[in-house]
C-alpha cells in the first residue's frame, strides 16, 4: 500500500490510497491520517484511483472518518469498490464519485 495525505487550504484533507489496503496494513494508513483528522477539517477527499484492493477493514477505516468529519468523498472508486460500498448503505455518508 501507498498513501499520500496533504492538508489543503480550503479546510480540507486529501487521502490518496494506492496498492492495496487491507487488515495487514491498515492502521499504518489510520496512524498517518489521525493527526489531520483530529484537526477536524471541513472535508476529507479519499482517493482510491490507484488502489487495487480493499476488504472490510479499509471500509470501517473509511466510516470512521466520517463519523469523524462533515463531509466524506470516496473518489475514484472502482466499479466493484463501488458497488460494495453502495451495497452496505455507505454511499451517501462516503459520498461516492467518478
Amino acid at each position: 500500500m501507498t498513501y499520500d495525505v496533504r492538508e489543503g487550504e480550503d479546510q480540507s484533507v486529501t487521502v490518496r490510497v494506492g496498492g492495496e489496503l487491507d487488515m495487514t496494513n491498515v492502521a499504518a494508513l489510520s496512524a498517518a491520517v489521525r493527526p489531520a483528522v483530529e484537526q477536524r477539517p471541513e472535508r476529507l477527499i479519499i482517493d482510491v484511483g490507484e488502489l487495487s484492493f480493499a476488504d472490510s477493514s479499509a471500509i470501517a477505516l473509511w466510516v470512521r472518518w466520517a463519523n469523524a468529519v462533515p463531509e466524506v468523498e470516496l473518489r475514484g472508486a472502482r466499479p466493484f469498490l463501488r458497488r460494495v460500498v453502495e451495497s452496505m448503505g455507505l454511499s451517501e455518508m462516503l459520498k461516492v464519485t467518478p
